[in-house]
């Protein structure tokens, strides 16, 4: 195996500048910069990755902390690899489960590895947690989150726009009686997408029901609870938006308990277009959410810290409506 001595050797420079090329230091001229760049390639050298990191304080990996490693984030999970390899950095995964203590400790876990940045999708641990992360130097993308005095560091989904949308097709499809099972509405993207609901109503002259309104936790237990309480309220409707494909299933389960057909009886829009929506009968219609997108974007922005590359990152992104077959015309007797 090759050593920094035969690459030195070979290109006719001093070990000292070989490790100055092999770190990425600009203290190189251009001319030896190559003569050490075709040394490497010819004898195959591979630098010693550890000594490497200790030299440059880098150690070339990226630590991403998502709430699964299933389902819905392992598309994140690849696109986010994918880029990242093509410029040299590996992940380091974690799982930070659905709480606050846990998506603290993945972080943790990651920072003791010495990882050169986060990409995080946490919903649970404080804006001032992620200020004070930022103030202490660490490099940050936020995934699916916007905090204003951190807006240069967050990729966030226009979640207003995506409800409204959604809303304003069922609207479109004559409905005006249109229940809403929102998100917990802690989160930012619950909020958004429970204004961008109002927001259609408000602009069609449809007066906002709170009755039609149930607050669930994203989750299919949670959509069928909240499905539960709409068909047991004083509360008539023809259409539910729900804030997320999971309690759209839920919701739909539910229903299909209570003797009513989608879309036949209800209509139904979910938000998130996860795989599932397409295999479901009949097909959900849903709000696409461009997870990969979004992933490449967040690379995008840590490529942009650590290494000064110029490249122009999105940070707000658009959804749109995918059509299928669980939302039906509806018409009013008269």
């Amino acid at each position: 195996m090759a050593t920094i001595k035969d690459v030195s050797e070979y290109a006719g420079v001093s070990q000292a500048t070989v490790s100055r090329v092999v770190n990425g230091s600009t203290r190189v001229s251009h001319d030896k910069k190559l003569l050490v760049e075709k040394a490497i390639k010819k004898l195959g050298y591979r630098p010693n990755s550890i000594a490497q990191a200790l030299a440059s304080s880098r150690t070339g990996s990226i630590g991403v902390v998502v709430p699964e490693l299933a389902g819905f984030y392992s598309g994140m999970l690849q696109a986010i690899e994918d880029q990242l390899r093509r410029f040299g950095y590996h992940l380091i995964v974690t799982a930070g489960s659905n709480d606050e203590c846990g998506q603290k400790q993945a972080i943790d876990f990651l920072l003791s590895r010495r990882v050169d940045a986060l990409i995080l999708h946490t919903q649970h641990v404080s804006d001032d947690y992620l200020i004070g992360l930022e103030a202490q130097g660490i490099q940050l993308a936020l995934v699916n989150r916007f905090i204003p005095e951190l807006s240069n560091s967050c990729i966030e989904l226009d979640n207003e726009l995506g409800a409204n949308i959604a809303t304003k097709y069922l609207i479109d499809m004559g409905h005006r009686e249109i229940a809403c099972i929102t998100g917990p509405l802690s989160k930012s993207d619950a909020r958004g997408r429970l204004q961008g609901y109002r927001d259609a109503l408000e602009e069609a002259d449809i007066e906002y029901c709170e009755s039609r309104v149930v607050e669930a936790g994203f989750t299919e237990e949670t959509g069928a609870s909240a499905m539960n309480k709409l068909l047991n309220r004083d509360c008539s409707f023809s259409a539910v938006f729900a804030a997320n494909d999971h309690m759209a299933f839920g919701a739909f389960e539910e229903m299909k308990k209570a003797n009513l057909l989608v879309p036949k009886d209800v209509s139904l829009v979910g938000f998130d277009n996860i795989l599932f929506a397409r295999y479901l009968t009949p097909g959900l219609t849903t709000v696409d959410f461009p997870i990969e997108r979004m992933s490449t974007e967040a690379v995008q922005l840590i490529l942009q810290k650590l290494i000064k590359k110029k490249t122009e990152v999105d940070f707000k992104l658009s959804p749109s409506l995918v059509v299928r077959e669980s939302v039906r015309k509806h018409i009013t007797n008269i």
